[in-house]
């Protein structure tokens, strides 16, 4: 879990801004692949990665706006109460720009795999594939950060699963399969290493940010920034690589010349390609900070609501995005809230021992095991100071505090 203290009125709020700018990610998305020229759509997933890097780059320009703001509060970063909290901590504070390349690199991979496994798969399969990722984040947490999850966390998670389980079946079953020209069989096998790759990327950014001290905004904005390099590299090669399978579009692994002139025909499609920047730094941005004061798990399994916001902005405004109300959607929207609801223990069932652990219940146990440390201190000063009268009160005092 990551090991860092914010105010937890003021994490919440950023947990719903998250939520927020995630759901309006997903209907800029969304009505960005209704657009049409011609009759034909927008299909470039390479050059909306590099979109994306472009969207996390932009957020080194708030982490500037940060230093500025704790250099002219505090005169200097390293006087602000932040830094200094780090370093009574024992965490590092001079990161290699190059450490951040690493979830980058992870970004990269599980978004272009996950690209890829969107032509070949239904989307309600990608989508009820893709909620397992909050199991890999738990599992990995587990193992490589020494997290401790009870029964009530893990209830939680099942809740979670189980209603995008549901709310995917119920798509799959009003559209009755997917692209008749994918590899089904393909997709699933890169669906399935996209979701390892994914939770490998969360797991790293906790361990960094609670390794060193870290600005989230610096995190996001190097991933950002190593990102557009090396995709700006990948789309000139990918431009010259012939391709005419499942996975390409266009004659080429990538054209980014022909993405060009359809942004260049649509209007629409650049102010899509406008907000989808914008959202992805939000998004990501206020991810890292919930990953930072919470946990990775908390933030993967908050980012699957989104979804719902999605869902209820269609069917109210149902031009583009197609969305009928279905009885079975609805169940499981309601069944993954309950789930998020039991992870974060804004509902604690008392019964069967998953009120337990939680961590009001930790607390008050940490509080009982004090107090009977405190009362077994002070019994040993008394019996010390029968034993020795010339013990003074004094004395005793200093005793008891440690002195």
């Amino acid at each position: 879990m990551a090991g860092n203290e914010m105010n937890p009125v003021l994490l919440g709020v950023f947990c719903l801004m998250m939520i927020l700018s995630g759901a309006t990610l997903g209907v800029v998305l969304k009505l960005q692949s209704n657009v049409e020229i011609d009759g034909k759509k927008f299909e470039h997933p390479f050059f909306l990665v590099l979109v994306m890097f472009i969207g996390e780059a932009l957020c080194i320009f708030f982490y500037i706006g940060e230093k500025m703001y704790l250099k002219n509060k505090y005169g200097s970063v390293e006087e602000s109460p932040e830094m200094k909290g780090a370093v009574a901590k024992g965490l590092r504070t001079d990161i290699n720009p190059l450490l951040l390349a690493i979830p980058m690199l992870c970004d990269s991979g599980a978004t272009a795999l996950l690209m890829i496994a969107y032509i070949n798969i239904p989307a309600s399969i990608a989508q009820m594939m893709g909620g397992f990722v909050v199991f890999i984040v738990a599992i990995f947490s587990i193992i490589f950060l020494k997290a401790r999850f009870f029964r009530h966390h893990w209830l939680g998670l099942c809740f979670v699963f189980v209603g995008i389980c549901l709310v995917a079946t119920a798509a799959l079953i009003d559209k009755n399969g997917g692209d008749e020209n994918g590899s089904v069989a393909l997709g699933v096998i890169l669906m399935v290493f996209s979701i390892a790759v994914q939770g490998s990327q969360f797991i790293v950014e906790e361990k960094l940010l609670s390794s060193y001290y870290l600005s989230p905004f610096k995190a996001v904005g190097w991933e950002g920034i190593t990102g557009c390099f090396l995709w700006s590299v990948l789309l000139i090669i990918f431009q010259y690589i012939p391709c005419d399978g499942t996975i390409c579009n266009n004659g080429r692994v990538e054209n980014t010349r022909v993405a060009f002139d359809f942004i260049g025909d649509s209007v629409p499609l650049v102010f899509f390609l406008l907000g989808n920047i914008i959202f992805v730094a939000g998004m990501n941005g206020l991810g890292m900070i919930v990953t930072k004061y919470a946990s990775a798990a908390t933030r993967v399994i908050l980012q699957q609501t989104k979804t719902v916001l999605v869902w209820i902005f269609f069917l109210i405004y149902p031009h583009g995005g197609h969305e009928n109300f279905k009885v079975l959607q609805l169940i499981g929207f309601l069944v993954l809230l309950v789930g998020v609801i039991l992870y974060n223990e804004i509902l604690v069932l008392p019964f069967l021992g998953f009120n337990a652990n939680t961590k009001k219940a930790l607390a008050q146990k940490k509080m009982r095991t004090g107090s009977l440390i405190s009362g077994s201190e002070r019994s040993m000063s008394i019996k010390a100071q029968e034993m020795d009268p010339l013990l003074t009160e004094e004395q005793t005092k200093g005793n008891e505090n440690g002195d």
